[in-house]
């Protein structure tokens, strides 16, 4: 989301949501609304720092209100299937801004707070092909595994969303069942933020090496757990040098048979 008014927010969730809509492939699919870097705004104010140039913060109820619009588009372009629509943050230099790990687990509770409010609004407004998700963005290069846990912990404790992470594992190994990624993350870190609680993974893979570190990652959840580690799919971008969706989910897909479910998102679609 590349907003930096509350009213130019409101009319990009909008369009997304009309043209995901009139795009809609059919089944069950999953648009998720990145609004950026998680952060705490005031003493009991949160919400993110969205890309547009300036940055601008908004709260989680500017948030809410652009979610509201997303579902207000799906409904006006519906064309087939059902959307579930995710408010997706990211992990992104939160102890920079000055936030602790409580704030980090307080900005996921109210994320999924707002999801679930996104939630009670689809269904005031009769929008029966609609559901709500959370979403982050957890990437090992930007924030400790501690201050990241708690940001997947706080939506899990909330306990209403999925969270999505639709993150990378960057510096993980690409062979073997284990072993530590960059910045102090280890393999058992990013399972963690992308299978713990109500956390699931829909892993960027831009290029084959990170096909490979996921599988190291999902074969060490394996070696831990009697509970079946699934990919939900995968995150793709489309930009020169970089597998496409078509490769991206294939990629996963072959080293993973039968782990890997059929959602696809995409950055620049």
């Amino acid at each position: 989301m590349y907003a930096t008014t509350q009213n130019s927010l409101r009319a990009e969730a909008y369009y997304h949501g009309y043209d995901f809509a009139q795009h809609h492939p059919g089944g069950y699919r999953l648009m998720v609304l990145d609004f950026g870097a998680a952060r705490k705004l005031g003493s009991s104010t949160w919400g993110s720092i969205a890309f547009g140039n300036p940055s601008t913060a908004f709260s989680n109820a500017d948030i809410l209100s652009a979610l509201q619009c997303a579902a207000d588009g799906v409904h006006s372009g519906y064309a087939a299937g059902d959307t579930i629509i995710a408010y997706g943050n990211s992990n992104y230099r939160m102890s920079n801004s000055g936030m602790s790990q409580s704030d980090a687990w307080a900005a996921g509770y109210y994320q999924s707070v707002r999801v679930k409010n996104l939630n009670d609004y689809q269904r005031a407004s009769n929008y029966n092909k609609q559901g709500a998700a959370a979403a982050s963005d957890i990437e090992p290069s930007w924030e400790s595994a501690a201050m990241s846990k708690q940001l997947v912990n706080g939506v899990s404790d909330h306990g209403w969303a999925l969270v999505y992470n639709f993150g990378s594992a960057d510096g993980c190994p690409s062979s073997g069942s284990g072993g530590a990624c960059t910045k102090g993350w280890t393999v058992a870190d990013v399972a963690y933020v992308s299978y713990h609680g109500s956390a699931v993974p829909l892993p960027e893979i831009y290029y084959t090496v990170n096909a490979d570190q996921w599988t190291v990652i999902r074969r060490w959840w394996s070696n831990t757990s009697q509970v079946p580690f699934y990919f939900w799919g995968t995150t793709s971008e489309i930009a020169p040098g970089v597998l496409t969706p078509a490769q991206s989910w294939n990629a996963l897909n072959d080293r993973n048979n039968s782990f890997v479910l059929s959602e696809l998102i995409c950055f620049g679609y």
